[in-house]
């Protein structure tokens, strides 16, 4: 393996409508930069085809390791992503909802949004779902499950399948809380979502989406170092 810095690669769908920036993949950039200063820092968006590849050529015999912000192991992880690191150059890391801490860190950050309540309201997950594939739903079940444990009552809605978050979030009984899994301030993580939260019949006690988080940041470098203390034994 090359002596040569190593690099961490963070792959995201990318932002439509709304913000439409990506401010939020670039400040994440920059702050787990700060945290691992061993390694560069990147990322590559996997709505653009042909980007992965071209950025890990770019990035010639340098070990990548890549932590994927997607929210499942559908298309655009098993189609856009994985494809690219079959060859074992690099290292591609599950999912965001799959990493083990991912669920007890959505669990902590609403408890402190709680913290104030003498007991906890419903959950209401709301995921972007798809008419073509059961692994959006599913990543977004388990999601559900490993929260389900501290919390107790927690439903999945979805934009693109049935149940549907809007009708979910309209018989959910108060009190509740919605949070959402996305990451970005575009289409569905700022239009879609805050449109579902000011629609809806009652006012949720809280409500956000991942990539409002500030710790989001301290997860992703701890999942990063993680993969690269692995990278070195192989």
């Amino acid at each position: 393996m090359s002596g040569e810095r190593p690099v961490i690669l963070l792959a995201a769908h990318g932002e439509r409508g709304g913000a439409a920036n990506n401010a939020r993949l670039a400040g994440l950039v920059e702050e787990i930069g700060a945290l691992v200063p061993e390694a560069d820092v990147g990322s590559v968006l996997v709505s653009v085809e042909g980007l992965v590849a071209a950025t890990l050529d770019a990035c010639g015999s340098r070990l990548v390791v890549c932590l994927p912000l997607l929210f499942s192991d559908g298309y655009f992880y098993s189609e856009r992503v994985k494809p690219h690191f079959d060859d074992g150059l690099h290292r591609l890391g599950k999912p965001l909802a799959m990493w083990p801490g991912f669920a007890p860190f959505l669990a902590d950050n609403l408890a402190l949004r709680l913290i104030s309540r003498s007991s906890d309201p419903r959950v209401v997950l709301v995921a972007h779902g798809s008419k073509t594939s059961d692994r959006p739903a599913d990543a977004a079940r388990r999601v559900a499950a490993q929260m389900q444990a501290r919390y107790g009552r927690v439903e999945v809605g979805f934009l693109e399948q049935a149940p549907f978050a809007a009708d979910v979030i309209r018989d959910v009984e108060a009190p509740y809380t919605a949070v959402g899994l996305f990451l970005g301030a575009g289409l569905h993580g700022a239009d879609d979502f805050d449109r579902l939260v000011a629609t809806a019949p009652s006012v949720a006690a809280a409500a956000f989406t991942v990539g409002e988080l500030p710790g989001l940041a301290a997860l992703a470098a701890a999942e990063a170092r993680s993969m690269l203390r692995l990278s070195a034994w192989k």
